[in-house]
């Protein structure tokens, strides 16, 4: 089995037993322990101060089950996490369907389980944060191509020119000035948006 790398864990848990447990666990296995809590609002405050890698919690808190904390801490930044659960609660677990809740263990948990689960939700948090990533490039860069068509059709506009020529006096601009396209389509935007602002006074 490939070695990993050592993560940053918050573990939050009601059960001090089942605490110790998963603690002596995840040291056990080399990864470092940022905090153990034993309530929901803890959960998220001890992620405000540091966001982990990955948080394992159980359900049942005195305030909040584990399940509502991550998602309240998944509105602003999505954290991966564990849910360690007794069978009881395992439907509410399962109904769950949130992308950062990837695993949970059914109670009385196995330390031996813990390894392979924890390599297995860090893979698949990965994935998920390049998936993400690649969702905003695209955004990006079809926001970015409304700009330079914009651009382009002020400068038709303007010094009455086709659509290919405007597109070669972008680049030759954005080449000359050693920027990019979309630096120089936003500078032509601002421009007549100030063009149009002084005619109107």
């Amino acid at each position: 089995m490939m070695e990993m790398e050592s993560l940053q864990i918050l573990i939050a848990h009601n059960n001090s037993a089942t605490l110790q447990l998963i603690q002596k666990a995840v040291l056990k296995l080399g990864h470092q322990i940022i905090g153990t809590v034993q309530t929901g609002e803890e959960i998220i405050q001890a992620c405000a101060r540091q966001l982990p890698d990955i948080v394992i919690s159980g359900v049942r808190m005195p305030d909040m089950d584990g399940i509502r904390a991550l998602t309240l801490i998944g509105k602003n930044t999505p954290v991966p996490g564990i849910i360690v659960t007794p069978k009881s609660d395992l439907e509410l677990v399962e109904t769950a369907v949130l992308d950062h809740i990837m695993a949970w263990l059914v109670e009385p948990i196995r330390a031996i389980d813990l390894g392979p689960t924890i390599l297995l939700v860090h893979r698949r948090a990965a994935e998920f944060a390049e998936l993400r990533q690649e969702n905003q490039d695209l955004r990006d860069s079809l926001n970015d191509r409304k700009i330079i068509e914009q651009a382009k059709g002020i400068l038709m506009k303007t010094a009455h020119l086709d659509e290919a020529t405007a597109f070669r006096q972008l680049q030759k601009i954005a080449s000359h000035k050693r920027t990019k396209l979309i630096e120089i389509a936003r500078a032509i935007i601002t421009a007549e948006g100030a063009f149009d602002l002084i005619q109107k006074d």
